[in-house]
């Protein structure tokens, strides 16, 4: 399985779970992370690449418009003998063998909580962890245009099975290294207005992410 990095590795963490829940040898593969969800169930089993010359049953990729997306998880995803795509952007191209595809949601994790009951998995506090911080991260926590009634009702049965709503969102939302500090500081300091600064332009570059070691988690 692989996740994008640009949103947060949620929602295969909770796949990872669901099925070895199910009895299934699954490998969860995210070349690198943001260290935030290092607090995440099961995070400790993220692997930076897939078995060496191996050729997997299943590919899953979530949350991943198209290939380019699966940073560097390629070739075991397409040599796998079946792949599977789950997402929720209306621009994946259905790369996969089977592509299950919800634009409507406005979160991945929101599909797969469908996906995971429709296959009978029970979602216990460890695997909704890993939805809620999906959903929280897709969501920009609940703030973009998208976010639906559904959305909130299934927040409300994470709540029921003891997910700790606020804890999450917290460490998701409100967690800073001081690298992000850092580069927050250098985007204000550089932010220059026009327009009867109605319009604001600031910048960082890659320089600056490895001056003030922004380094992402690498399993």
């Amino acid at each position: 399985m692989n996740h994008q990095m640009e949103t947060p590795c949620g929602s295969s963490l909770a796949m990872y779970g669901a099925l070895t829940k199910m009895g299934k040898s699954v490998d969860v593969v995210i070349p690198e992370y943001p260290r935030i969800f290092e607090f995440l169930p099961n995070a400790d089993k993220i692997k930076e690449e897939g078995k060496e010359n191996f050729e997997y049953d299943l590919g899953i990729a979530l949350d991943c418009t198209d290939t380019m997306r699966l940073k560097g998880f390629e070739p075991w995803f397409e040599n796998a003998k079946t792949t599977i795509s789950i997402d929720h952007h209306g621009t994946n191209t259905m790369f996969a063998d089977f592509n299950y595809v919800d634009p409507a949601s406005p979160a991945c994790s929101q599909t797969l909580i469908v996906i995971l009951t429709m296959m009978g998995v029970e979602i216990d506090k460890e695997i909704g962890t890993c939805l809620l911080s999906g959903i929280i991260t897709d969501t920009g926590g609940f703030r973009y245009e998208g976010v639906t009634t559904e959305t909130f009702e299934f927040v409300a049965r994470l709540l029921r099975i003891g997910v700790n709503v606020s804890s999450v969102c917290k460490k998701v939302l409100q967690v800073k290294s001081r690298a992000n500090f850092e580069l927050t500081k250098l985007i204000m300091d550089r932010m220059e207005f026009f327009e009867n600064e109605r319009i604001a332009f600031t910048y960082i570059t890659k320089e600056d992410e490895e001056k003030v070691n922004t380094e992402p988690r690498r399993p």
